[in-house]
């Protein structure tokens, strides 16, 4: 008789299962991270930002539309779902106590004056309208005031 106990189906899965993870992959992934997950404007932004957030609320960044937003109906409407898909807003606010999102902000720079960015912005826009959720667009600048940023992010709260 074997010394050795015998692990049953189960117990023979499980060390399949470990032994084949722990094996070297045969293909590297090709997956590396950003240096720099928000551009220099956005985290210069991002920290103006920041200051001018109640303790009422979370700011998130670069949240995908996906995320925030879900379509109704979806096996009717997949055209409006690859519509949203792969496409972010720049910085997102939340109701710190449920994480419900209460405001888009995006920072528009130079790139949103050219025609096919202002179609997707306009897109971008009514996405947030339909869903009823605000959106506030502010423009790239060297430098921000805390107060004003304040000011723009509460009257967008409040309306």
């Amino acid at each position: 008789m074997s010394s050795q106990p015998k692990s049953g189906c189960l117990g023979s899965l499980i060390a399949r299962f470990f032994s084949a993870n722990t094996a070297e992959p045969t293909e590297k992934f090709p997956y590396a991270k950003r240096d720099h997950f928000l551009s220099a404007a956005e985290l210069s932004f991002y920290h103006v930002l920041l200051t001018a957030v109640d303790a009422k609320h979370t700011l998130l960044t670069k949240v995908n539309l996906g995320d925030i937003f879900y379509v109704q109906q979806p096996h009717k409407n997949v055209a409006a779902r690859n519509r949203i898909d792969r496409k972010h807003v720049d910085f997102l606010l939340c109701d710190a106590k449920t994480m419900e999102p209460v405001l888009g902000i995006e920072l528009d720079d130079s790139s949103h004056q050219k025609k096919k960015q202002q179609e997707k912005d306009v897109f971008q826009d009514a996405v947030f309208a339909a869903a009823e959720l605000p959106i506030l667009r502010i423009k790239a600048a060297r430098s921000y005031l805390p107060q004003e940023l304040q000011e723009a992010v509460q009257g967008h709260l409040a309306s």
